[in-house]
């Protein structure tokens, strides 16, 4: 008892360990989750930003190549506003300049000022391209911008540039600390490390390389790092700071940085972890109040377990007189189902043999065509074992297949008899045979074996239908016909043509083969052919046998 209340102690403890590992997970997880959706916001911004300085650069060059263009500098800047105004909380200000003079703007007062020295008319100058320039503030409002410039193309100096709000980038940033408990503060850098944006507003514009900055000692070793790699993590665990810096890049190659304190639980986990606490306790004092229970119980369960034993004795007796009677029972009914099956074959070889005598075929036809059908569907079985044809099908299948012609009882002696060719009409009548057929088996079988009857209708309807679709009385086609008519057709038409019949004489065994591969007789499934071929020396030695 002693040992098992001090490994409940230890899972106390692992649980704990365990507990805080997943809340450290989830942490950076939430730090990296908040992470991308601000580089997501901060790339809308920017994208959109650009987008307008390329379309206001555009628009400018070709309305000065155009000299009646009534279209002004300041008509421009108001139209392209329209636009900007669809995000009036990202975008301040809209600037044109040439030749070191304001000429278009959104606000007047900004006219004929001189933008020389200021960030985003040297920058845009110097590099001919689109650039985006470090937080400044603004020389009308004292607001804190960050412009995106570009030089017009095809103009000496003359520059678009567009105003952001920086206020509105560390809006995103207050946002998503104020959405996490986890995340204590967030900055933003550009490739200069140059601060656009920090939840202290007081670093915005510094460069992390400044001394000043708060524990710029523990993150100066991993600068390079938050510069150059588009994403990554940086764990200060191993100094005792259970902090972790999780940062990912924009597409204009800001990065944004959060500080995640790993240790921080949300009031749900602080809930459960308490909850969690009450449990195991509660766990333990039931599990003692429980031992001890069953330490009481214990030499009941003594007293009891010897009844037990006597009652098993007494069952196990009586099991084994069970079994003799269970045993003794199911061999009758085997024997009964023998004679059952023997029965059912009796009855359907004495329907057969009916038709036969109607026939003038000779009683060795039906024995063939039950050998030609075990042969032929063995060999199916084989090779095509997608017909799902096993052992106790292939025996209800030879049985049924004696039943194939059942339905000519029902065709008159003028036409079953004839022995010239069938005129049309007559020859409508012989196809009816089929439906005769399959209506007698169902009302024969159905009693005695519905499996066997379902077989017997497959064979009796679908043994003159083709692969080709020219068979009767319905026209299936392909594998549309059953496999067990498929096989019983095929091996009626063989014998047919092996045997001597009022209308005709017997043909050879090559030549009925040879008859049935080029098609003379109908069309059958290569699959069925390729068997046919493969067994023909066993037709040949059962056609003999049964001669």
């Amino acid at each position: 008892m002693l040992i098992l209340n001090i490994l409940l102690v230890l899972l106390g403890i692992f649980g704990n360990i365990i507990l805080v590992n997943e809340v450290f997970e989830k942490n950076i997880e939430k730090g990296i989750s908040k992470s991308i959706e601000s580089v997501n916001y901060l790339d809308s911004i920017i994208y959109i930003g650009e987008n307008i300085v390329n379309f206001v650069e555009r628009d400018y060059r070709y309305m000065k190549k155009i000299p009646d263009d009534l279209l002004t500098t300041k008509d421009l800047v108001d139209d392209t506003f329209k636009m900007i105004n669809e995000n009036p909380n990202c975008f301040y200000n809209l600037y044109i300049a040439c030749n070191g003079k304001v000429v278009g703007t959104r606000d007047e007062r900004y006219i004929n000022s001189n933008p020389i020295g200021r960030e985003w008319y040297d920058l845009a100058i110097s590099r001919g391209d689109l650039v985006i320039t470090n937080p400044y503030e603004d020389i009308i409002t004292k607001e804190k911008v960050i412009t995106i410039s570009k030089k017009i193309k095809d103009t000496n100096n003359c520059v678009v540039g567009l105003d952001i709000k920086q206020s509105e980038i560390n809006s995103i940033l207050n946002q998503m600390v104020r959405e996490e408990e986890s995340i204590a503060a967030g900055f933003i850098l550009n490739r200069e490390g140059v601060f656009v944006g920090h939840t202290n507003e007081i670093f915005i514009g510094k460069t992390i390389f400044d001394q000043s900055i708060d524990k710029q000692e523990l993150i100066a070793p991993y600068i390079e790092d938050l510069l150059m790699k588009e994403s990554g993590k940086i764990d200060f665990d191993n100094i005792g700071f259970p902090y972790s810096l999780i940062y990912h890049e924009t597409k204009s190659e800001w990065h944004v940085v959060y500080v995640v304190d790993k240790a921080v639980m949300s009031t749900a986990t602080n809930e459960y972890s308490k909850r969690l606490m009450i449990t195991y306790i509660l766990c333990v004092v039931l599990l003692n109040i429980v031992i001890l229970v069953y330490y009481t119980k214990r030499q009941k369960a003594i007293r009891l377990q010897k009844r037990a034993e006597h009652a098993e004795k007494e069952l196990r007796k009586y099991k084994e007189d069970l079994e003799v009677m269970v045993e003794t029972k199911t061999e009758k009914i085997k024997i009964q189902s023998e004679k059952l099956k023997t029965l059912n074959i009796a009855i359907i070889d004495n329907l057969a043999d009916i038709v036969e005598f109607r026939d003038l075929e000779s009683g060795q036809h039906i024995k063939r065509i039950k050998r030609f059908t075990y042969i032929l569907a063995k060999k199916v079985t084989e090779l095509y074992p997608e017909y799902k044809i096993d052992e106790e099908k292939i025996d209800l299948l030879c049985n049924a297949s004696a039943l194939h012609d059942i339905g000519k009882i029902g065709i008159s002696d003028s036409i079953l008899l004839k022995p010239g060719k069938l005129t049309k009409e007559e020859f409508e009548e012989m196809k009816t045979h089929t439906i005769i057929g399959d209506n007698l088996v169902l009302r024969i079988l159905e009693n005695y074996d519905k499996y066997l009857a379902k077989i017997g209708h497959e064979i009796c309807r679908y043994h003159h239908e083709r692969f080709d679709g020219r068979g009767y009385p319905d026209g299936l086609k392909g594998d549309a016909i059953p496999i067990c008519a498929q096989i019983v057709g095929i091996v009626d038409v063989y014998d047919a043509l092996i045997e001597k019949r009022v209308y005709k004489e017997a043909f050879s065994h090559e030549r009925a083969i040879q008859m049935i591969n080029d098609g003379e007789c109908g069309i059958f499934s290569p699959k069925l052919l390729h068997c046919l071929n493969l067994v023909e020396d066993e037709f040949y030695n059962i056609s003999k046998m049964y001669e």
